[in-house]
């Protein structure tokens, strides 16, 4: 029958169809061939990760713990400012800064540091095991409170409080993180709408193929988009931020002694610049401040091959003073220290690549005893001055008058005081406020005006001095030949003498000798006459007026002299016959420095040599240097040519005289008993209703000179009264000191 199995039918059909392929005739091997296609692949996989976490995994472990290296410089210390005394004038004091990672911080904790720390305290094949890992995870956190109760037993204060410090740091960061995905969402949300607004436009039939080709290239080439953006991290969460400035040293030694005991803190070393002496010679001293981009590039330019004192931004150089001048010997050189970190930013360990060199020492002349004595007897003077006396009323001095006394050795031209008033405190110009700074330079009385190198004044009859040995070295007056002064010089309106303005009387006949003991100015106005005004500037010319001194300090200026030579181009006014008579007592268009008068005073004590008076005595060698030897700095002198010491000899007699002689000019204000004093009273006219300047200029002892020294008080008045009572306190000031020896005592011996 047709329906039953294996019917002759299907027979028949089959057999005339052919030997066709049977589907069903071989299922065993189709199964097969399946399951190895399926099978092949998973082994495949499979051993790959058997390979992977038994043979390999120490590579990805190892990845795990990458760690990153960095190089940073090493502050060095810049040398110490020292006085011939020991006093430290300027020195570089470290600084150390408490800090802490930023993770080690947060609260709560960052749960990816936080598995990634508990992570590194399990092994390998442990870090598998979840509660394993959760109980790393609580003791990393136990360390984490047991680091601040340590570390606020070591600082002497309470978690609390360094917790306070913690929040104020996240709360900063996490303003600066909210603010950078803020950003970064409205960016990403712009783009995408722009993107979108570019789908949604109609394209014409002729765009189509472009666009097919730019969908399948963006496709085949951009990243896939990831559907939500994942939070930026910022730098500052992954770096060190400042709990506690300027902690004691000893504390930062035993934190930075043992990190085991403080993981995530850093102690941060600087160095600070101080004047511990704040107000002693400021303006000699000087300052360090950060170089500023104009003088760092000047050095780029001037040093093409890299700076030998290796500036950088941020760095401190010496601006005024003895720190600008010797600043190559002062400049430390910093060292290099190699920082690992982990990928957290967490250090693991420095190695130091290179040790800083710290700054050699400079050692000043100045005698900060002497020092101190000047500037506060200066600071009295002034004082005195503003407030009055019965002798000087208030009114009729100016309330911004100022002052400078300087003090050198006359054989050598060492400073041993230089003191001006009104001064300012070298720390406050450090980091000073807004309104400190404006203060400053709004102070009519300009404290930060460098008296002894820059103010110019006319020196008045100190300068007679000067015009003494010009006359005599002239041949063209006899220093001896008796000369009558009426009280002025041609008319008695005009070029007169002071005694001629206040009493109506003339000096009668008188000397060289007499004429420099009771300050004669018409005496000196016939002799310039004589001489013609060449013999005055030449003589001032040899003397060094007119031009700096060559004072280690920067900024000196070379008062102004004169040239009585015939008109030039460059020429500003002629010569008047008067400028000969007012050079001659020290006015007219003549200027000068106190340092300049000062040294004047020396050449005449030490029979002629011209000293340059210098602040540095010696560089000392710093602890790393190769050399122990202290280095002596010398300066040049040389003796002014043609000047005769009988000149000089006829000089200091009258000089001498002006203090010792009862009708010299300092005898009631200058003369001591315990010491002879040699000088010059000078009042410098200023004009324009303002009080003259003060002066009183001579050296010490006067048989036997050692120092020099000049006193000017800016519109005090009468030099006699005013500049000389200030140089009989300095001259006991030195004896007070030891830096002088009574010396009257034996000569009424002898």
């Amino acid at each position: 029958m047709r329906n039953r199995p294996g019917n002759d039918h299907m027979t028949l059909e089959n057999e005339a169809g052919g030997q066709s392929f049977q589907v069903d005739r071989l299922p065993g091997v189709r199964v097969f061939l399946l399951g190895l296609i399926l099978v092949v692949p998973l082994l495949a996989v499979s051993g790959r990760l058997m390979f992977i976490q038994m043979m390999n995994a120490e590579h990805f472990y190892s990845r795990f713990g990458q760690t990153t290296e960095s190089f940073e410089s090493i502050p060095s210390r810049d040398g110490r400012i020292v006085s011939i005394d020991g006093r430290v004038l300027a020195l570089d004091v470290e600084r150390f800064d408490l800090q802490a990672h930023y993770r080690w911080l947060e609260e709560p904790p960052n749960t990816r540091w936080l598995k990634q720390q508990a992570l590194t305290l399990l092994e390998p094949v442990e870090r598998r095991d979840q509660e394993k890992v959760k109980a790393a995870q609580e003791q990393v956190l136990a360390r984490r409170q047991q680091l601040w109760e340590e570390l606020a037993q070591v600082m002497r204060t309470t978690p609390e409080e360094l917790q306070s410090s913690c929040r104020d740091v996240q709360q900063r960061v996490e303003m600066i993180n909210e603010s950078v995905n803020q950003r970064a969402s409205q960016k990403e949300n712009e783009s995408e709408g722009v993107e979108a607004e570019s789908e949604t436009k109609t394209v014409s039939k002729e765009d189509k193929l472009q666009q097919f080709w730019s969908l399948l290239k963006d496709a085949l080439t951009r990243p896939p988009r990831r559907p939500r953006r994942e939070r930026i991290v910022v730098r500052e969460e992954l770096d060190y931020h400042t709990l506690a400035s300027g902690i004691p040293r000893e504390i930062a030694l035993a934190i930075s002694a043992h990190p085991e005991r403080f993981p995530g803190i850093h102690i941060q070393v600087a160095t600070l610049r101080e004047y511990p002496q704040k107000t002693l010679a400021p303006h000699e001293i000087g300052i360090r401040h950060r170089i500023d981009e104009k003088t760092l590039e000047a050095r780029k330019l001037r040093f093409p091959e890299g700076d030998p004192l290796d500036y950088q931004e941020g760095d401190r150089i010496g601006k005024m003073g003895v720190e600008r001048t010797y600043d190559r010997y002062l400049r430390g050189l910093r060292g290099l220290k190699k920082v690992i970190k982990n990928r957290q930013g967490e250090i693991i360990r420095t190695e130091i690549i290179r040790e800083p060199k710290s700054g050699d020492d400079v050692v000043l002349t100045l005698n900060t005893s002497l020092q101190d004595e000047v500037q506060n007897l200066l600071d009295e003077s002034l004082n005195e001055l503003r407030e009055g006396t019965e002798e000087q009323p208030a009114e009729q001095t100016d309330p911004a008058a100022g002052g400078c006394v300087v003090v050198l050795d006359v054989r050598t031209g060492a400073i041993v005081a230089t003191a001006a008033a009104p001064r300012y405190d070298l720390n406050l110009l450090l980091h000073p406020t807004p309104e400190e700074w404006q203060a400053v330079l709004n102070d009519p009385r300009r404290p930060l005006f460098p008296r002894a190198t820059q103010m110019m004044l006319p020196p008045g009859s100190t300068f007679k001095a000067l015009t003494s040995i010009a006359l005599m070295e002239s041949g063209k007056v006899d220093p001896d030949e008796p000369y009558v002064c009426r009280g002025y010089l041609d008319r008695p309106d005009r070029h007169r003498d002071y005694i001629y303005r206040h009493y109506g009387v003339g000096h009668n006949e008188l000397t060289l000798t007499r004429a420099l003991r009771e300050s004669c100015n018409v005496y000196f106005f016939q002799a310039a006459r004589k001489m013609g005004p060449e013999t005055i500037y030449h003589w001032a010319d040899q003397l060094g007026f007119g031009k700096p001194t060559g004072i280690d300090i920067p900024g000196e200026r070379g008062g102004h002299l004169p040239d009585p030579s015939p008109a030039k181009p460059g020429k500003k006014s002629p010569w008047y016959p008067g400028d000969t008579l007012g050079m001659a007592i020290g006015q007219s268009r003549l200027t000068v420095t106190p340092l300049q008068i000062a040294r004047l005073m020396a050449v005449v004590a030490n029979d002629g040599e011209l000293v340059v008076p210098h602040l540095a005595h010696s560089i000392v060698p710093s602890a790393e240097s190769a050399t122990t030897t202290r280095q002596m700095i010398s300066y040049p002198r040389r003796y002014v040519s043609g000047i005769h010491p009988g000149t000089l000899e006829r000089v200091r007699e009258g000089l001498i005289e002006v203090v010792a002689h009862p009708r010299g000019t300092g005898y009631k204000t200058v003369r001591l008993k315990e010491i002879t004093i040699a000088g010059k009273t000078g009042t410098a006219e200023t004009g324009g209703g303002k009080n003259d300047h003060a002066w009183f200029a001579g050296f010490v002892p006067a048989q036997r000179p050692k120092y020099a020294f000049a006193v000017v008080i800016e519109h005090g008045g009468s030099g006699s009264r005013v500049a000389g009572p200030v140089a009989q306190k300095l001259v006991r000031a030195m004896l007070d000191s030891s830096l002088l020896q009574p010396t009257q005592p034996k000569l009424q011996a002898n």
